[in-house]
């Protein structure tokens, strides 16, 4: 009797689906991925170039980097005030990683506000909406509007607020506080917009949110890949990213596999990899669980079902995720592993020459290297056979999840 009572208690509803601690392990270790992120793309987009940074001595400088805090002082200068948003919010009064703390904390605000937001009725969100764009448009544009038609009403005439002769004719200076506070937000937005996406995304179940974070991210990436390019670089001058080295560098990391500028990139894909994946777990969860009709939320069989649907998922998870981790790192290093191979049958002056090319250390020699490993895998489908060493390793991550025969018992 006490068995079919506390299986009872775990009901599919959705209510108590969002306590269940496997689904807040989801969207923690989903939260985890996406402040790492933050942090390992600060790291590594968010420097300038030095020969940027030694032409701007003296003045202020900023480049379209993954960092803030420079584009907000950058912006003060630019309009000769002091910031519009309080340092408390942007965070600009800290360095290093203290200064991506409290915005972070204030897009988790925001995040708590959106939920709440999102549930109330369809009128009162609108009316919600409304009122944060009315005062906007109103703070904004607000004290121009006024001064103008104040000034056209004491004047006693119709003129257009700008050019015009006489300076008391001219508002135009109303607005430039509207556009430091937009240029504050954009610079503001370079860096936190996918940690708002990525928190809608991870506690208000939205997968539009969750693609947008992962999307942006990789287009950073991409036009930082662009803009830094060798070519790029030298027909447009004063951008002042710090491009990457075109040498990946020594693998001296785990036992030789990985190098340290290969590790902060791989670091970036896997942690990218792991905010989807557990995001998008929790939002399937979810689905499947809106899909059942009511009399089977709180059937014992149907409870079972979503059980060793959940556990299959993160054993899969933990599976795939140290499995792509570590086949990325040899594919990574595949040259270097192929000539040591070579070196060991038929040792000659052939492979050292190829093991000391500076081609083959570069970038695109890394990808080459790469793309043999997977040509070199996709070959061995021949002779290996995939499904059941996959379907092993499946059932070894799996043992791990697995209740206890006491608990499947109950």
């Amino acid at each position: 009797m006490a068995d079919e009572n506390s299986e009872q208690k775990h009901t599919l509803r959705l209510r108590s689906l969002r306590t269940r601690w496997q689904i807040l392990t989801l969207q923690l270790v989903a939260t985890l991925a996406l402040a790492a992120l933050l942090l390992t793309m600060t790291s590594v987009y968010g420097e300038c170039d030095q020969d940027f940074i030694d032409e701007a001595e003296g003045s202020t400088y900023w480049c379209p980097a993954f960092e803030h805090t420079r584009g907000m002082a950058y912006v003060e200068e630019a309009f000769n005030r002091e910031s519009i948003l309080p340092d408390l919010i942007t965070g600009a009064d800290q360095v290093g990683e203290a200064a991506l703390l409290i915005p972070s904390l204030f897009c988790l605000l925001l995040t708590g506000v959106h939920a709440y937001v999102s549930s109330r009725t369809s009128k009162t969100r609108r009316r919600i909406k409304n009122t944060i764009y009315a005062t906007l448009i109103i703070a904004g544009f607000g004290p121009f509007l006024f001064e103008w038609i104040t000034s056209m009403i004491s004047y006693q005439m119709l003129y257009i607020p700008f050019g015009q002769e006489f300076s008391a004719l001219n508002h135009g200076d109303r607005l430039s506080l509207t556009m430091q506070a937009i240029s504050e937000m954009i610079v503001m937005g370079v860096v936190f917009i996918p940690v708002l996406f990525g928190l809608t995304g991870i506690w208000n179940i939205s997968m539009r949110a969750i693609i947008a974070t992962i999307s942006y991210t990789i287009m950073f990436i991409i036009f930082h890949a662009l803009l830094t390019f060798e070519a790029v670089l030298e027909s447009v001058q004063g951008i002042g990213l710090k491009p990457l080295p075109a040498q990946i560098g020594d693998s001296t990391l785990f036992g030789g596999l990985v190098s340290p500028l290969a590790f902060e990139l791989i670091t970036i894909s896997i942690l990218l990899f792991l905010f989807f994946e557990s995001s998008h777990m929790v939002i399937r969860l979810f689905e499947y669980v809106a899909m059942l009709p009511e009399s089977s939320r709180t059937d014992n069989e149907h409870i079972r079902m979503f059980q060793t649907v959940l556990n299959t998922h993160l054993s899969q998870l933990v599976g795939v995720l140290s499995l792509a981790t570590v086949l990325t790192a040899i594919a990574l290093d595949f040259d270097e592993i192929m000539i040591m191979v070579i070196s060991e049958f038929q040792p000659n002056q052939w492979s050292q020459q190829v093991n000391d090319s500076l081609e083959l250390q570069m970038t695109y020699g890394k990808v080459i290297s790469a793309g043999l490993f997977l040509l070199f895998v996709s070959m061995l489908r021949y002779l290996v056979p995939w499904q059941t060493v996959l379907g092993w390793f499946e059932s070894i991550f799996r043992g791990f999840f697995r209740p206890s025969s006491e608990e499947s018992e109950s």
